[in-house]
C-alpha cells in the first residue's frame, strides 16, 4: 500500500451541508444588504468563512454593520444549528470502513472552525472514527493554498505524498494536489461534469463508487478514466474495413488497437471508436463479437469500474433491459474490460464500459 493516510474534507463530503452554508450565508448578505448570487457563493465554496466575510467586505462592503470576522462567526453559528440531527451522505461509512481495513490513519481537514467540526461529526455519530481532525482556521492560509493539507499530515507524522484525500469543492482538491496528495475528487452533482477536476487522481460520482479495488489501482498508480472529462465510445457501421483503416488510421493518423475480420478499434485523439463492416444494401443491424450479435451502430462512455457498477445497479433498479448483459471481455488478458449493452426508448444502441486498466483501451 503507497497510502499510510486517509484524509476527508467534510462539508459537501460526509455530510450535505452546502446548502446549509447557503441558507446561512444569503441570511447575512440579505441583512447586510450584499447583491450576493449563487454563483457568488459558488466561487467561495470550500474557503474558511473568515475568509468569505472578509472578502465580501473588501469586494462590496457595508456601512454601520458588523465587522467581517462578527458576520463570519454568525454565520458558522447559523450552521452549528442546522446540522442537528444530519446523516453521513451515502458511501461514507462504507468509505471509513475500507481505509480502516487497509491500515490507513484516517484524519480530517476542513476549512470550517473547530466547533463547527466537533458539532457535525457529533451529529454524524462518526467522531471516533477519526485519529485527529485538523481546521484550517489554525493556518496562516487556508484552502485552495496546500498550507491546511500539510498541516494535517504534519500532525499525523505522515509524508504528505502517502496521502489519500477525499474533497468535493475545487479549493480543496488544488489544496491537496498543491501539498502533493491523491485526491479521490467527489463534486456536487452540479457541478459534476466540469473538466476543472481533470486534475484529480479520480472523480466520482458519489463515495458510494469507492471501494477496496478503486483503494489498489490509487495505490498502485494505475491511470483511471476521468470522469470530469470521460472518454467516449462510438461503434458505426462501414462498407469496407481497408478503407475505413486508410481514412482512420493513415489519413487521419488513429492508432489501431484491437481488431478482427469484421471490425477494428481506432484510437481518435484518446477517444475509443469502432468501425463495423458491413455491405450498404445488406449492412447488417448486428455483428458478432464474443458470441453475441452487438448492435454495428452504437455509442457510450468509457467509465471506471466503480462508476460502471453503480451505473448497472440504476438501470436494474429502474427495470431497464439490458440488450447485452453486464460481462467481461478478454478476462485475465490484454483488453479485460467489463461492458454491457442497452437500447434508449428510440432504440438507439448504447454500450458502456470499463477496462481493467485505462493503459490498456487500445492494447493490441
Amino acid at each position: 500500500m503507497r497510502f499510510d493516510a486517509a484524509i476527508f474534507d467534510m462539508d459537501g463530503l460526509l455530510l450535505e451541508s452546502e446548502s446549509l452554508w447557503r441558507v446561512a450565508e444569503q441570511d447575512a448578505a440579505t441583512r447586510l444588504g450584499l447583491p450576493l448570487t449563487n454563483a457568488d457563493f459558488d466561487q467561495t465554496m470550500g474557503m474558511r468563512m473568515h475568509d468569505v466575510a472578509q472578502h465580501w467586505y473588501d469586494t462590496l462592503g457595508w456601512e454601520d454593520g458588523p465587522a467581517p470576522d462578527v458576520v463570519a462567526d454568525e454565520i458558522i453559528d447559523r450552521v452549528i444549528e442546522l446540522v442537528a440531527n444530519r446523516e453521513p451522505l451515502p458511501g461514507v461509512l462504507a468509505s471509513l470502513d475500507i481505509a480502516a481495513h487497509a491500515g490507513l490513519r484516517i484524519a480530517l481537514c476542513s476549512s470550517s472552525d473547530d466547533r463547527l467540526i466537533e458539532a457535525a461529526l457529533g451529529a454524524l455519530g462518526i467522531g471516533d472514527r477519526f485519529e485527529l481532525t485538523h481546521s484550517a482556521q489554525h493556518n496562516e492560509y487556508g484552502k485552495p493554498h496546500p498550507e491546511p493539507y500539510l498541516s494535517t499530515a504534519a500532525k499525523l507524522g505522515v509524508d504528505p505524498r502517502a496521502c489519500l484525500v477525499f474533497e468535493d469543492s475545487m479549493a480543496g482538491c488544488v489544496s491537496a494536489k498543491a501539498a502533493g496528495m491523491s485526491v479521490v475528487a467527489v463534486p456536487d452533482p452540479a457541478v459534476a461534469g466540469s473538466g476543472r477536476f481533470g486534475f484529480a487522481d479520480v472523480v466520482l460520482g458519489s463515495l458510494t463508487e469507492f471501494d477496496q479495488r478503486l483503494l489498489s489501482d490509487l495505490a498502485d498508480g494505475t491511470p483511471l478514466p476521468n470522469m470530469s472529462r470521460p472518454r467516449f465510445h462510438l461503434a458505426f457501421p462501414v462498407d469496407n474495413l481497408a478503407d475505413a483503416r486508410s481514412f482512420y488510421g493513415e489519413i487521419l493518423g488513429c492508432a489501431e488497437g484491437r481488431s478482427a475480420e469484421t471490425w477494428a478499434d481506432f484510437n481518435l485523439w484518446g477517444h475509443q471508436i469502432v468501425a463495423h463492416v458491413g455491405p450498404e444494401a445488406q449492412r447488417p443491424a448486428t455483428n458478432a463479437v464474443d458470441g453475441k450479435q452487438v448492435p454495428a451502430s452504437h455509442f457510450g462512455v468509457l467509465l471506471h469500474l466503480g462508476a460502471w457498477r453503480s451505473l448497472v445497479d440504476r438501470l436494474k433498479a429502474t427495470n431497464v433491459p439490458f440488450v447485452i448483459d453486464p460481462y467481461v471481455r478478454f478476462e485475465g488478458e490484454p483488453g479485460e474490460q467489463h461492458t454491457f449493452f442497452v437500447t434508449d426508448p428510440a432504440g438507439n444502441a448504447l454500450e458502456f464500459k470499463a477496462f481493467a486498466d485505462d493503459r490498456i483501451v487500445f492494447a493490441a
